[in-house]
C-alpha cells in the first residue's frame, strides 16, 4: 500500500512537472518573441537619425579611425551608421513617412538587411556610404540583375519567375533602355546583357515569345505603330533594329535551351533523351507536357 502511494505521489509529481515546464516554455518563447526587433516606420528612423546620440561604443570589426559614426536603433538589432540610413532613407525617399521597414537579418557589425514592401537592401556596418540593393527573395544574398527594373538575381531566382512576371519585368526594363537612349537615335537601344538574362529566364519559363516581344516592343515600338511614329528613313532604321534585335534574340534563346539540355545531362524527367523544340509551352528540360506534368508531382 505505501509503495502504490508513493508511486501514485511521484506520477502527480510529474505531471505537475510536465504543466509547468510547458507553462514556462510557452512563456519563454512568448519572452524571445517580444525581443526580437518588429516593423518600424520610415519616419521612426528618420527621426532617431536626426536626434539619437552618437553611439560611443569600439566598434568590433574595424579600427577606431576607420570605423563609421554610428547610432543606436533598436529596430535594427543595434548601433548603425547614419551615412549608410541616410543613404536607405534616399533610396526610399518616393515613399511616406508611414511606409513599414523590418529587419530581416544582421550579421553583427559586419552587416544587416532590411526589407521594404517586397525590396531588400544591405547595409555594410563597418564603414560609410555603403547601402545595396539584394534579390527580392528572403534570404538571398545576390544582387538583382537591375534593380528597378529586374529585381531577382540572375543565378538562382530570375529564372523561377511567372511568364507574366518576366513580360512585366521585359516591359520595364525596354522602356528604360528606350527612355535613356532613344533621343539621340530610336533605332541604337540596346538590350544588353540584362536583356539576354530575361530571355534565358523566358526560356526555363516557356515564355520565351512573349518576353521577346515585351521586349523589342517597349524600347523600340509595336510593330504595326512603327510607321506610325517614326518617317521615312528613320522608319526603315527603327523596323531594321527590330529585326535585327528579333533574330538575335531568337539565337540567344537557342543557346539558352542547349545549356539546359547539357546541365540535365541530355535526359529528360522520365529517363528519354531531350529533344530541342518538343513545345512551345513545355519546358526544355522535359521531353513533352505528361513528362513535366509528371515531374511535378
Amino acid at each position: 500500500m505505501p509503495r502504490h502511494q508513493s508511486t501514485a505521489a511521484q506520477r502527480a509529481r510529474q505531471a505537475q512537472q510536465r504543466k509547468t515546464g510547458g507553462k514556462y516554455t510557452v512563456e519563454l518563447r512568448n519572452t524571445q518573441a517580444e525581443s526580437r526587433p518588429g516593423p518600424f516606420t520610415l519616419g521612426q528612423l528618420l527621426t532617431a537619425c536626426g536626434t539619437a546620440p552618437d553611439w560611443t561604443g569600439e566598434n568590433p570589426v574595424v579600427a577606431p579611425e576607420w570605423a563609421p559614426e554610428m547610432f543606436v536603433f533598436t529596430p535594427l538589432g543595434g548601433p548603425v551608421p547614419y551615412s549608410a540610413v541616410l543613404l536607405l532613407l534616399g533610396l526610399l525617399a518616393p515613399t511616406s513617412r508611414s511606409t513599414e521597414l523590418e529587419l530581416e537579418s544582421r550579421n553583427g557589425f559586419h552587416s544587416l538587411i532590411v526589407a521594404c514592401s517586397g525590396r531588400r537592401f544591405e547595409l555594410v556596418l563597418s564603414q560609410d556610404d555603403y547601402v545595396t540593393e539584394r534579390c527580392r527573395v528572403p534570404g538571398c544574398e545576390l544582387s538583382p540583375v537591375s534593380a528597378h527594373s529586374i529585381p531577382y538575381c540572375v543565378l538562382r531566382h530570375l529564372a523561377a519567375r511567372s511568364e507574366d512576371e518576366l513580360v512585366e519585368m521585359a516591359t520595364g526594363w525596354g522602356h528604360a533602355q528606350r527612355e535613356e537612349f532613344s533621343a539621340q537615335n530610336p533605332a541604337a537601344v540596346p538590350l544588353g546583357e540584362e536583356g539576354d538574362q530575361l530571355i534565358a529566364a523566358a526560356v526555363a519559363q516557356c515564355a520565351f515569345f512573349p518576353v521577346q516581344a515585351a521586349l523589342i516592343a517597349s524600347a523600340y515600338e509595336r510593330p504595326d505603330m512603327v510607321d506610325v511614329v517614326y518617317f521615312g528613313e528613320q522608319a526603315v532604321q527603327v523596323q531594321h533594329a527590330m529585326d535585327t534585335e528579333y533574330f538575335r534574340l531568337m539565337r540567344v534563346a537557342a543557346a539558352a535551351r542547349t545549356r539546359i539540355h547539357e546541365l540535365a545531362g541530355g535526359r529528360c524527367a522520365c529517363g528519354a533523351a531531350l529533344q530541342i523544340g518538343a513545345g512551345p509551352k513545355v519546358p526544355p528540360q522535359f521531353c513533352s507536357a505528361a513528362c513535366a506534368t509528371a515531374a511535378g508531382r
